[in-house]
C-alpha cells in the first residue's frame, strides 16, 4: 500500500480487512481532516462484478445524509485499484461489543435497535435497501451512538436481488428468507435481518446456525427460532414478541415496528 493515495490521502494505519477491502485511517491532506478510506483488494480490480458491487456501496450511501448512517466523501482509482474514502469513526463493531460483553442490557439494545431503525426508515425513504444488515456493519462509540456503514450490496427498491452470478450474497447468519431464496427483496427483509441483531444482542448468538451457508439459508426458510427469552429470562415479554415478530417468515413483516 503506497504512503498517500491520489495524491490526496494520507495513510496512517490500517484499521481492518473485510471480504473485499482493505480498510485505513488517512489524512485528508486537501480538507486536513482524518477518513477511512476503504480499498478495493488488487485481486478484485480486474472483477468487474467487484468493481461494480464496491461503486454501488459509494453510490448507494452518498446520497444518504443521515446522522446514523457513515458518510462517503469521495471516491476513485489510484495505484491499479479503487477506493471509497469515508467519515471516520472513533468506535467499535456491534459484533466486538457483543463478543467482549455478551448478552447487552434490553434497555440498550432497544437503545441501538432503534437507531439502527432510524438509519434503515431513511434509507428506504430513499428507495435505497441495504440488504447486508449484520452487527459487523454497525459501529458503536462510546457514548453509544449507532452508525450504519457498508451499502457494499444495496440496490435501489425492487430491484434488490440476492444472488448474483448463482451465490448468495450476504452473510447467511442474517439472511432473510427472501434473501436465502434468491427472490427480490423489500424493506421487510432489512427488518428481518434487524430482528436476528436483535437477537444476538439479547442472547449472545445467532437463532441459526449450520455446518455451511446453504445449511443455514435453509434453516432461515423452514425453521421457528427458539424464542429468545428461553435463552435470556431477563428479556421482557413484550420485546420478546417483537422479536419474534421481526423474524417472521413472510415477507410482509415491514410494519413489525409498528406493531411491536
Amino acid at each position: 500500500m503506497p504512503d498517500i493515495i491520489d495524491n490526496r490521502y494520507e495513510i496512517i494505519r490500517r484499521l481492518g480487512s473485510g471480504g473485499m477491502a482493505d480498510v485505513f485511517l488517512a489524512r485528508d491532506t486537501h480538507l486536513g481532516r482524518e477518513v477511512a478510506i476503504k480499498v478495493l483488494y488488487q485481486r478484485y480490480a480486474d472483477d468487474n462484478e467487484f468493481v461494480a458491487r464496491f461503486r454501488r456501496e459509494a453510490q448507494s450511501a452518498a446520497g444518504l445524509n443521515h446522522p446514523h448512517i457513515v458518510s462517503i466523501y469521495d471516491r476513485g482509482e489510484a495505484d491499479g485499484s479503487y477506493y471509497i474514502a469515508m467519515e471516520y469513526l472513533e468506535g467499535r463493531s456491534l459484533k466486538q461489543v457483543i463478543s467482549e460483553r455478551g448478552p447487552l442490557e434490553p434497555a440498550l439494545a432497544i437503545d441501538i435497535s432503534e437507531q439502527i431503525l432510524q438509519a434503515l426508515q431513511f434509507a428506504h425513504e430513499n428507495n435505497v435497501i441495504h440488504r447486508d444488515i449484520k452487527p459487523h456493519n454497525i459501529i458503536i462509540n462510546s457514548r453509544n451512538q449507532v452508525k450504519v456503514t457498508d451499502f457494499g450490496i444495496a440496490r435501489a427498491g425492487s430491484a434488490a436481488r440476492m444472488t448474483e452470478t448463482g451465490s448468495i450474497i450476504g452473510t447467511a447468519q442474517y439472511l432473510s428468507p427472501e434473501q436465502a431464496k434468491g427472490l427480490a427483496v423489500e424493506q421487510g427483509s432489512d427488518l428481518y435481518s434487524l430482528g436476528i441483531v436483535l437477537y444476538e444482542m439479547l442472547t449472545g448468538q445467532v437463532p441459526f446456525e449450520g455446518e455451511n451457508p446453504v445449511a443455514i439459508a435453509l434453516k432461515h426458510l423452514s425453521d421457528a427460532p427458539v424464542p429468545p427469552q428461553a435463552l435470556n429470562p431477563e428479556i421482557p415479554d413484550n420485546l420478546n414478541a417483537v422479536v419474534m415478530k421481526a423474524l417472521a417468515k413472510e415477507i410482509g413483516r415491514a410494519s413489525w415496528r409498528e406493531r411491536g
